[in-house]
């Protein structure tokens, strides 16, 4: 959303004009200006969305109302519940066991090698 400091009107996309300055070719220079008053005082106007349903919200804020402020932090609750469900999984453990030995050793195994390995007895 775009406002000319000008006239106060607000619009979604400002008016581009190419000036040529005074050259036949490029370069050229692109200037934004308001479609209503042609005025080159144009700013961008930051535009601020719900997070649960997004509709566009007044000021900054996250949620435009107290259900969507419910439904948003309940979502956000079940989604870091199934993170921490997957965190605490046995392939996210070895994967994590795999990376740690990575770094630890210098070393790039992939998952499938690095248990290859361990069966085997190869690793510190």
């Amino acid at each position: 959303m775009y406002r000319c400091t000008d006239c106060r009107s607000k619009f979604e996309y400002p008016e581009i004009v190419c000036e040529s300055l005074e050259m036949k070719e490029p370069p050229y220079r692109r200037l934004k200006r308001c479609p209503f008053c042609k005025s080159g005082e144009v700013e961008k106007e930051e535009v601020f969305h719900c997070q649960n349903c997004g509709a566009r919200l007044p000021d900054k804020g996250k949620y435009c109302s107290a259900a969507c402020r419910q439904t948003g932090e309940r979502l956000y609750a079940e989604q870091m519940k199934r993170r921490g469900e997957f965190l605490a999984s046995p392939v996210a453990l070895a994967v994590k066991e795999v990376e740690e030995y990575n770094k630890i050793h210098g070393t790039r195994y992939s998952y499938g090698e690095y248990f290859m390995r361990k069966d085997k007895g190869e690793l510190k």
